[in-house]
């Protein structure tokens, strides 16, 4: 949950480099064309302070990783005070910059009000509009009939704004989707992994052994352990013992069984390892080391025997997985009820 919390606001702060970036990158060539164009007539010097204001917000946003005021004040500086006053002197062709302007508040205002926000400053657009239109008289001290160089500058600086947005949108988009496939793969493992000590869980065996028996010619050996009066040693010497017992043995277990197959806790106790080689000596040659190892730490730790019973069963082409676990389970019976601390591979009739 944690994880998902981080990479929601690492997102939303993404998104905000994205928007000040844009803006700062817009209104930096805005004022440099203006300038060339027009000289440093009010507006130019309006564009120039629109980019400082611009330039210094965003580097709050950036440093501060707290993006949602500068991100509303980038928006409400070029939605509201811009690019009205750049249509109100530029004219027509400047309604591109209106546009964009609602297209950013969608894409970067925080989504329970982008309807709002969208739809209000379409609103207040079509209102700056309607007073330019019906009373243009006002604003013949500021108006300015642009050139064909200034209406292409204007449709140039919008594109770059649209192509920049969407690379950069587009490369976050992707890191995002990584992050989001790491996370469900991690988020997978824990599924499978049981939580105290650290192996594969009873859900993860099945779905293995499934995805197992259906190759082709497929043999494997499964081997169902159980410790050795696992109760006793959690009656006498604490349930934390008993933990720490449970994981001395998977330690044991998975360090022993690299690269030769899985080990999963079945059940409480009781642990499977699914042997990819169905030979023999194998097989007990690393239930061997197991158990020297175990022994071991029952000495060390609490001057005590410890000890694991188990029943091997191979598995063949015909074979089901509840059958499988069934003769492993009848083998497992058997050494518990013959003596313990035995692997029995056969039963003898």
């Amino acid at each position: 949950m944690q994880s998902i919390v981080k990479m929601n606001e690492e997102l939303k702060i993404r998104l905000f480099y994205v928007l000040s970036i844009t803006a700062i990158v817009a209104n930096t060539i805005g004022f440099i064309s203006n300038a060339i164009i027009y000289g440093f007539t009010p507006i130019t010097i309006f564009t120039l302070v629109c980019a400082i204001i611009m330039y210094i917000v965003g580097i709050m946003g950036m440093y501060t990783k707290n993006s949602k005021l500068p991100a509303v004040i980038i928006l409400v500086l070029g939605n509201i005070i811009e690019f009205p006053v750049l249509y109100l002197a530029y004219g027509a062709y400047y309604i591109l910059y209106m546009i964009l302007g609602i297209v950013s508040t969608v894409l970067f205002l925080e989504e329970k009000w982008q309807i709002i926000g969208s739809l209000f400053i379409a609103f207040y657009d079509g209102i700056v509009i309607y007073i330019k239109v019906m009373y243009p008289q006002l604003f013949a001290g500021i108006e300015i009939n642009p050139n064909l160089i200034a209406i292409l500058v204007t449709y140039f600086i919008a594109m770059i704004s649209i192509v920049m947005m969407s690379i950069i949108l587009m490369k976050h988009y992707r890191l995002q989707q990584d992050k989001l496939s790491e996370l469900a793969n991690q988020l997978q493992e824990v599924a499978h992994l049981d939580p105290l000590t650290h192996i594969y869980n009873r859900r993860y065996l099945v779905e293995y052994l499934n995805k197992k028996m259906k190759i082709e010619s497929q043999e494997f050996a499964v081997v169902l352990l159980d410790i050795d009066d696992f109760k006793s040693i959690n009656d006498q010497y604490g349930h934390i013992y008993g933990d720490q017992t449970l994981q001395a043995f998977s330690y044991s277990m998975k360090k022993n069984m690299d690269n030769k197959g899985i080990v999963t806790r079945f059940g409480g106790e009781e642990f499977m390892l699914v042997f990819d080689d169905i030979n023999h000596e194998v097989i007990e040659d690393t239930l061997n080391k197991v158990a020297e190892e175990f022994a071991l730490y029952g000495k060390q730790s609490k001057g005590i025997e410890l000890s694991f019973s188990g029943g091997v069963e191979v598995f063949y082409q015909e074979d089901e997985i509840v059958k499988l676990f069934n003769q492993a389970d009848h083998k497992l019976y058997y050494a518990k009820h013959t003596g313990k601390k035995k692997i029995v591979f056969d039963i003898d009739v």
